[in-house]
């Protein structure tokens, strides 16, 4: 029998797919996963195209797709008539992701570029010994003329709704 002929139960597929036997019964019940066959006592049997499948649902998954647009995407695969129309449907999809992973991307990209700066300000505040936040910053000569990053500003918020002298950039340009 060569690999592509082994079959796996439930169980023996879960733990290769590092999944659980109860998710695969759901993708079964979505229509995700299908089994090839049961044992004579009634147990499901899949074959090593199922552990195919579970990585693709995997990876999308990862994308941020949820398991009922998985099941969408599938069940508008497999009712195309064509092989052509079955591959124009997974494009769109794919499409519709990709934009959306772009997206996600470049708000990362910039969280990473606020991160950044607000670690290369704060480097300046090694060894301080002024008293703690928020009453020391409002004076501090240590970055005197720079525009604090947001996520400092933020951290500098006093607790009675009022800001201590140094503001963002944002206030500046206001």
């Amino acid at each position: 029998m060569s690999d592509d002929d082994r079959l796996f139960t439930i169980g023996e597929l879960a733990c290769q797919a590092g999944k659980t036997p109860r998710a695969l019964r759901l993708y079964e019940e979505l229509g995700l996963l299908e089994p090839r066959g049961r044992t004579d006592g009634g147990f499901r049997l899949y074959g090593c195209e199922s552990l195919v499948r579970l990585q693709w649902i995997q990876q999308l998954s990862d994308l941020g797709l949820p398991l009922n647009e998985i099941q969408g995407l599938l069940m508008r695969v497999k009712a195309a008539p064509t092989g052509g129309d079955a591959m124009a449907e997974a494009r769109a999809g794919f499409r519709d992701r990709l934009a959306e992973v772009e997206g996600q991307i470049a708000r990362l990209c910039a969280l990473r570029e606020g991160l950044r700066a607000s670690l290369a300000y704060l480097e300046k505040c090694d060894g301080c010994m002024q008293t703690a936040l928020p009453r020391c910053c409002g004076g501090c000569t240590r970055h005197e003329g720079e525009h604090a990053p947001d996520l400092v500003v933020g951290m500098r918020a006093c607790p009675d709704g009022s800001r201590i002298a140094l503001s963002s950039k944002r206030e500046q340009e206001t």
